[in-house]
C-alpha cells in the first residue's frame, strides 16, 4: 500500500497547490477510503493502484461538483441486452473487474456477466502482471 499512499499524498498537494475546491479534497479521501476497503479484502495492489491513479487523474481535472460526484460512482458497466459495456466517460475498467469478483462470490454470474468479467480478468490480470 506504499505506493498508494504515496501517489494520494502527492496528489494532495498538488490539489493544494492548484487551489482546489474542499469537493475534490473530500473525493480524494473517499476514494482513499473505497480503496482501502479493496485492499483490506485482498484486492492485488497493482489493480489497486491504477485504480486511484485513474479516478484520481479524473478528479483533478473536474470541472464541478457533479464531475465529482459521477467520478466517485463505482464503474458499473451497462447492458446493451447483448453484453455489458463501459458507462460513461469516467469509467475505470480496473473498478469494473473489483465489481465483478465481489459480485461472483456473493451470487452466480449470468453467462454475460460471465463473459465481461472473463474479458476484463484476461485484459487486465492475465496481460498486464502474470
Amino acid at each position: 500500500m506504499d505506493k498508494i499512499n504515496q501517489l494520494f499524498i502527492e496528489t494532495l498537494k498538488k490539489a493544494e497547490q492548484e487551489g482546489k475546491n474542499e469537493y475534490v479534497f473530500a473525493a480524494i479521501w473517499s476514494l482513499m477510503k473505497e480503496i482501502r476497503g479493496y485492499h483490506d479484502k485482498g484486492f492485488m495492489e497493482k489493480i489497486l493502484f491504477q485504480i486511484a491513479r485513474k479516478k484520481l487523474d479524473f478528479l483533478m481535472v473536474a470541472k464541478s461538483r457533479k464531475e465529482v460526484n459521477e467520478i466517485l460512482r463505482p464503474s458499473l458497466p451497462v447492458y446493451n441486452g447483448n453484453t455489458f459495456l463501459p458507462n460513461g466517460p469516467f469509467h475505470v475498467d480496473e473498478e469494473e473487474l473489483v465489481i465483478w469478483s465481489i459480485v461472483s462470490i456473493k451470487a452466480p454470474l449470468n453467462h454475460e456477466g460471465f463473459m465481461r468479467y472473463h474479458l476484463l480478468f484476461k485484459r487486465i490480470v492475465e496481460e498486464q502482471y502474470l
